[in-house]
């Protein structure tokens, strides 16, 4: 497979509210996944996921790990 690179994006966004008096202004990451890894990670789409970031060795290491949700609870039960 080689070699895989990829580069973190990082930007700013700013949305106006009040009618462009006032400005909100945050920052987000992007990491994105390499098509030949993809089917890898295709298991963990569209899932809530636990991030660990570490550095180990001048490395940055990313430890994704699924959350157990409990959404089923969310639905009420049938009146008897």
């Amino acid at each position: 497979m080689g070699d895989l690179t990829i580069k973190i994006y990082n930007y700013r966004v700013k949305k106006r509210y009040f009618n462009g008096k006032y400005v909100y202004v945050y920052e987000r990451s992007y990491v994105p996944i390499p098509t030949q890894l993809q089917h890898k990670a295709r298991a963990y789409f569209n899932q809530r996921l636990k991030i660990e970031l570490t550095e180990q060795n001048n490395k940055l290491v990313v430890i994704l790990s699924p959350v157990k949700t409990f959404s089923h609870t969310k639905i009420p039960p049938d009146k008897t």
